[in-house]
């Protein structure tokens, strides 16, 4: 049932889309699928969105594991989704990854393109924490009910951002943006582990340059 004041459901669908997990899990889908059709595709656009999505599912998994889980409490349906989208959806692409690959397929510079839908995304969501809006009951929330500056993750929200590395912790944005540096810098070392991994398992060859 809708509750009053919290904006039906394409509020809560634009919140729902708003979550790093979803974005992370929506491409993964994309990703995985499209090996099921074609087990070794290739080409610019497939090594950019299969290592943002290795990279992107990963610190999904492990953020929620270790920074969120502890203060996490779904309830309902949100017990069965919460387990797929940040235990098996996590560990079973990357074990998908390293038992079927294709490979090679990274070179150095995937790596860092790889960054570029989470600095999308990282736009968005301090962008939009710029304006008042107003949660629906299931968005963790400071006041339910009530028009705020929301913010889907305590580690980067502007209003009281909780530090991911203890003892480095700051007030506002300078707080969210140690937050990020570390976030980056996660992302930046699992690109160069898939990468490390992506020429190992292939016996040392590195990907071709694609014309």
């Amino acid at each position: 049932m809708t509750q009053e004041g919290n904006g039906g459901w394409l509020n809560g669908l634009i919140f729902t889309l708003s979550y790093f997990t979803v974005w992370s899990n929506i491409l993964t889908f994309i990703m995985n699928w499209s090996l099921v059709a074609d087990p070794a595709r290739d080409g610019t656009i497939f090594r950019w969105l299969r290592m943002s999505s290795l990279v992107m599912i990963t610190i999904t998994g492990l953020v929620y594991a270790i920074v969120l889980a502890p203060d996490a409490n779904p309830v309902g349906l949100g017990v069965y989704t919460n387990i797929g989208y940040h235990y098996i959806s996590p560990w079973a692409t990357v074990l998908g990854f390293l038992l079927f690959g294709p490979r090679p397929r990274f070179r150095v510079k995937t790596v860092f393109a790889m960054l570029a839908i989470p600095v999308v995304w990282l736009t968005y969501t301090l962008l939009r924490g710029l304006l008042l809006v107003t949660p629906p009951p299931e968005a963790p929330s400071t006041q339910l009910g009530e028009p705020q500056n929301w913010y889907p993750y305590p580690f980067i929200d502007v209003n009281d951002p909780s530090p991911l590395i203890p003892g480095l912790e700051f007030g506002g944005y300078a707080g969210v943006g140690v937050n990020i540096v570390v976030i980056v810098f996660l992302g930046l070392l699992f690109g160069f582990i898939f990468l490390g991994l992506d020429r190992a398992l292939s016996k040392g060859n590195k990907a071709l340059p694609l014309t």
